[in-house]
């Protein structure tokens, strides 16, 4: 019994060793097609970074040096392998959770399509000036109408830091578009008297 389940835990292991390295390939493949990136910051949940990878990867690190200081293992292979699995999680989820500010438009996650916004798509969009930053909130068109009614929202909070050179990107790609589809002036009483 003990050894089927040794084979078993060798076989998790191993599972999550190749899943973890296809995706931060993935992910490092799609950080590498992006073109023409004018911005990009960190925009993960602990102070840039990715919340759960950063953790899983400094407690493993953590551990394995307790386990390594004191002698209490012999599975060398075993302990690589998680600090392998904390290292490519923390890659893929780095790379996924920063914001790219292209020439073609906003990325918001490398690793989903559907948070990749081209310009042209951009039909409106609204600033809101925050303590920490500025929550942009873009409503742009589906390519796709069968999709959902045919209008999106995406938001992006830009940190202080990137808060002007995302301003300029965006009024030299957006300005010109948006501002030639003003409200025309309607005189509401010259068309009352008729």
């Amino acid at each position: 019994m003990n050894e089927v389940l040794n084979i078993f835990f060798r076989a998790v292991i191993l599972f999550f060793t190749v899943a973890s390295t296809l995706m931060a390939g993935y992910s490092l493949q799609n950080k590498l097609r992006l073109r023409k990136v004018r911005l990009s910051w960190r925009a993960g949940k602990l102070n840039g970074y990715p919340l759960f990878a950063t953790v899983f990867l400094v407690l493993i690190l953590t551990l394995v040096s307790i386990i390594l200081a004191n002698g209490y293992s012999t599975r060398y292979g075993i302990l690589f392998a998680y600090i392998w699995i904390g290292c490519m999680w923390f890659i893929s989820s780095y790379l996924a959770s920063k914001y790219y500010i292209t020439d073609y438009g906003i990325v918001k996650n490398i690793n989903d399509p559907s948070q990749t916004i081209p310009w042209f798509q951009v039909l409106d969009y609204v600033e809101r000036d925050g303590k920490n930053g500025a929550e942009y909130l873009f409503n742009y068109s589906e390519m796709d109408k069968s999709l959902c009614e045919g209008y999106q929202q995406l938001k992006l909070f830009v940190p202080s830091r990137q808060h002007e050179a995302v301003k300029k990107i965006v009024s030299l790609k957006l300005g010109n578009k948006i501002e030639g589809h003003s409200i025309p002036d309607i005189d509401l009483k010259r068309i009352q008297e008729e």
